[in-house]
């Protein structure tokens, strides 16, 4: 499956420290995908390490 900027994927990738986190899609190249909102550094998966997600709700109580 192909993803496009700003979809919200789960890392299926297993063993992985991000496994069942959802993130955003910020970017791709050589068919890896850059996703964003799981940590501070750049983080690149391949297509078979991530399936799409639902949209996360935002907190209205979280500080930003």
């Amino acid at each position: 499956m192909k993803f496009k900027i700003g979809d919200p994927v789960r890392v299926i990738a297993s063993p992985c420290r991000y496994f069942d986190m959802v993130g955003t899609v910020h970017d791709e190249a050589a068919g890896e995908f850059h996703v964003r909102g799981l940590d501070s550094g750049p983080l690149w998966f391949h297509p078979n390490e991530l399936i799409l997600a639902e949209h996360q709700p935002t907190d209205p109580n979280k500080e930003k």
